[in-house]
C-alpha cells in the first residue's frame, strides 16, 4: 500500500489518514464542495495537517490508487460505487466501510467486482474518537485478506473474515442491536434518575464485578438466567417502567424489555429445564430454537419469540 484515495472526508476517513501520515503514503481525497464556507475552510485544514492532497474529480482520485476507501454516509455507499466502478482497474482495492444493508454491500461487491478490482466489506467496530486509526475493522469480501495484510503494515488493525461481501455488515448490524440499544437504556436510566436526583449514586452503583467480565460469559450468564427467571424479570422492569411514567420519562426501553422477558416466560423455556438453571449458553439457544420449531408445526404452542410485537399491554396487566 503506498498510494491511498479517499472518496469523502469526514471523521473516519481524517482518523485513518492522521494514522497513516507517518507511513510515508500518498494521501488524496475527492470531496464534493462543502455550501458553508466555514464547514470547507475546517476540512481543509484538517486535510492538509493529515498530509492529504485534495483533487478534482473522482477520476484523479483513483488514477494510480492502490487502496480507495469510500468514507461516505452508508445512503451514499451505492451512489459512489457505481462513480468509481467506471474508473477502477484490476488490482485496486475498494474498502467499503458505510453503514450499509448486508444486501447493498453485496449488490455494490458485485459492481465492483466488473470492474476488475477486489471489494473489500468493511465493519467498522469501535469509534474513531477514541481509537483513532486503531479503530477495530473486520473486512469480508474478495480483497479482505489483502486489506488485512497491507493495513497491518502500515499500523491499521483489520481482521479478515472468511465471508463475503456483506457478511462483515451483518455482523456489525446483529451487535448493534447491543450495542446501540444498550446507548438508548443509558438514555431513558439517565433521565429518570436525574429527575428523581439520584443519578450519581446510580452511576456509581453500576460497574461491579458483574459487569467486568468478558461479553461471552456475560452473555452466558444472563441467557441461563432468563431460562428460568424470565417472568420474574419482566415484572421487574414492569415496575421500573412505572417508575419512570411517575416523573414523566416514556419507559420505551423498559416497556419493550419486559414485553420481550414476558413473551419468553410465557414460552415454556422454564419447563424444558425443570425450573433449574441451565449453565451452557448452547443448550438454551437450542430450546429456543426448538420451542419456535415447534410452535411452526403447532399452532397451539406458545408464541414465536422471534414474532413482532403484539399490541401493547396495559401497564396494569399480570
Amino acid at each position: 500500500m503506498r498510494r491511498v484515495a479517499f472518496i469523502g472526508y469526514g471523521e473516519f476517513a481524517h482518523a485513518i489518514a492522521v494514522g497513516l501520515s507517518t507511513g510515508g503514503l500518498e494521501l488524496r481525497a475527492y470531496v464534493r464542495p462543502r455550501s458553508d464556507p466555514a464547514g470547507a475552510r475546517g476540512r481543509a485544514e484538517r486535510m492538509q495537517a493529515a498530509g492529504v492532497r485534495s483533487v478534482g474529480s473522482i477520476a484523479d482520485a483513483l488514477a494510480g490508487a492502490d487502496v480507495v476507501i469510500a468514507a461516505v454516509p452508508g445512503s451514499a455507499g451505492r451512489e459512489v460505487a457505481e462513480a468509481c466502478a467506471r474508473h477502477l482497474s484490476v488490482g485496486q482495492l475498494y474498502v467499503d466501510p458505510t453503514s450499509s444493508l448486508p444486501a447493498a454491500k453485496s449488490a455494490a461487491g458485485e459492481l465492483i467486482g466488473q470492474s476488475g478490482a477486489e471489494y473489500v466489506d468493511v465493519a467498522v467496530l469501535g469509534t474513531v474518537v477514541t481509537a483513532g486509526a486503531q479503530v477495530p475493522m473486520l473486512a469480508a469480501g474478495p480483497g479482505a485478506a489483502q486489506f488485512r495484510d497491507e493495513g497491518a503494515a502500515v499500523g491499521l488493525h483489520i481482521t479478515a473474515m472468511d465471508g463475503a461481501a456483506g457478511d462483515a455488515a451483518r455482523i456489525k448490524l446483529l451487535r448493534t442491536v447491543y450495542m446501540k440499544g444498550r446507548d438508548a437504556l443509558v438514555l431513558e436510566l439517565l433521565l429518570a434518575a436525574r429527575r428523581y436526583g439520584v443519578h450519581e449514586v446510580v452511576l456509581d452503583s453500576i460497574g461491579g464485578a458483574a459487569e467486568q467480565v468478558p461479553f461471552p460469559k456475560l452473555a452466558e450468564r444472563v441467557m441461563c438466567s432468563l431460562a428460568v427467571y424470565a417472568e420474574r424479570r419482566a415484572d421487574e422492569l414492569a415496575d421500573a417502567a412505572s417508575l419512570l411514567r411517575d416523573v414523566g420519562v416514556e419507559p420505551l426501553m423498559a416497556q419493550a424489555g419486559e414485553d420481550r422477558l414476558w413473551q419468553l416466560a410465557q414460552s415454556g423455556v422454564a419447563a424444558r429445564f425443570a425450573g433449574e438453571r441451565p449453565h451452557d449458553l448452547a443448550a438454551v439457544l437450542d430450546v429456543l430454537d426448538a420451542l419456535d420449531e415447534e410452535r411452526v408445526t403447532d399452532p397451539g404452542t406458545p408464541a414465536n419469540l422471534a414474532s413482532e410485537r403484539g399490541p401493547e399491554p396495559a401497564p396494569t396487566t399480570r
